[in-house]
């Protein structure tokens, strides 16, 4: 089964096999066609026995996914749908479709990787905080800008900053010496204080047992920053498509 997790700003998947990720990869969507990155990331693959993706990136990407699939691999992805309950989750949004496809995949991963409350942190194009019960309820969550958006933000009302590049690897020390670094800097401690935070509260209202689990793409970057050290965990979402598809939860 290929695995896909269709991000606002990359592309994540995996070969699943038996349990087992026999090859996998990633690759930004920015300023190229998807057609032309599948080819590069997936023409020499083996054509899989199915496809089945959680994609936040809207209705005309989900067509060029279609597209490529049935062109390639003559088959028709699955596409996971999120349920008021499904593998052992409960979810808490009134409106449950309302909830992100990918943070309702890494709550049942979560679900299944840990037997009680848990505290997942996904760090991406946002970075989401959301909280699960011992129990399987999802106490809800909360959404705030990722260090990509906090950056563009801070130089598109800043004329004497301007525009600057995400700097590679963590950041090092706290004070910088140049305005890319000191920008990357500020937002990355700026994203880490708020998660401590938040899961300071979330240890206080359900217990020092608290499992915490981190992921995304900045989430690298993140982690040696805070005080409280999550479990890093950069398949978090995959791991919960697998088992949504296991469950049938998704449509064609």
């Amino acid at each position: 089964m290929m695995l896909l997790d269709v991000g606002n700003s990359a592309v994540k998947w995996a070969v699943e096999e038996n349990g087992r990720y026999t090859c996998r990869g990633y690759f930004l969507r920015r300023n190229r066609g998807f057609a032309e990155l599948a080819d590069a990331a997936w023409g020499q693959l083996p054509v899989p026995d199915g496809v089945a993706v959680a994609n936040v990136a809207g209705q005309e990407l989900q067509r060029e996914i279609n597209d490529w699939v049935a062109a390639r691999w003559q088959l028709s992805p699955c596409y996971i749908r999120v349920d008021e309950a499904a593998a052992g989750v409960v979810n808490a949004y009134i409106d449950p479709g309302r909830l992100g496809v990918d943070r309702w995949a890494a709550l049942v991963a979560a679900r299944h990787a840990a037997p009680g409350p848990v505290c997942i942190i996904d760090c991406g194009t946002a970075i989401t905080i959301d909280a699960l019960a011992a129990d399987g309820r999802h106490l809800g969550g909360m959404i705030a800008p990722g260090l990509k958006m906090m950056r563009q933000t801070l130089s598109a009302d800043t004329a004497d900053i301007g525009p600057q590049p995400g700097v590679q690897g963590t950041c090092i020390g706290v004070l910088a010496k140049d305005t890319a670094q000191a920008v990357n800097n500020g937002v990355s401690y700026m994203a880490a204080a708020m998660i401590d935070r938040v899961l300071a509260d979330m240890v206080a209202a359900l217990g020092e047992q608290t499992e915490m689990l981190i992921t995304g793409g900045d989430a690298g970057r993140i982690l040696p920053l805070l005080g409280w050290q999550p479990h890093h965990d950069p398949d978090l979402v995959l791991k919960g498509i697998a088992i949504l598809v296991g469950e049938e939860a998704c449509v064609m």
